[in-house]
């Protein structure tokens, strides 16, 4: 005679009823039913020298092609168009020696613009500088006003005298 065994609950001493079988979840493969068992994928390495890769790039490429596509706004274009169109600086006519007085001023090295193009001048060359212009007189304050708003090569030239006439 064989025995039959019921399960019971410790807590209440009653019978468990199972709805479903239980199976081995601990394994990661939790399937229905007990006896199946999961396939197990291939690992297929990405090969550069094959068709399907460079079937894969290409269409990489077409998707990047249309993200960058749809970044460009029509409207983003038409600002920097407009703002390109707009233009003012040569209506702004400004004095580099309140700029090299801010620098000084500032303690702050800042860039100063030319008609050639912008340089970054230090504080200790703009203090040198203002401090010759405020001891000279008119007539050679307009002389260094007119080579601090010329173009790169006369502010150096002029920059490079003042320092030599004071460090004699």
């Amino acid at each position: 005679m064989t025995a039959k065994w019921k399960e019971v609950s410790s807590y209440t001493g009653e019978e468990i009823e199972e709805d479903a079988p239980t199976n081995n979840a601990g394994s990661g493969a939790v399937s229905m039913p007990p006896d199946a068992m999961m396939k197990k994928k291939k690992k297929s390495l990405l090969d550069a020298r094959t068709k399907t890769y460079k079937q894969h790039q290409a269409k990489l490429e077409t998707a990047r092609q249309k993200r960058l596509e749809s970044k460009k706004s029509k409207f983003i274009e038409k600002v920097k168009e407009s703002i390109n169109d707009f233009e003012r600086e040569i209506y702004l006519e400004e004095n580099n020696m309140n700029v090299l007085k801010n620098i000084v001023l500032k303690k702050q090295a800042k860039p100063v613009k030319f008609s050639d193009g912008k340089m970054l001048v230090d504080m200790q060359t703009a203090s040198v500088i203002t401090q010759v212009y405020n001891k000279v007189n008119i007539d050679n304050q307009k002389k260094l006003e007119k080579m601090v708003n010329g173009t790169k090569g006369q502010f150096g030239a002029m920059a490079s005298k003042v320092m030599k006439m004071v460090n004699k």
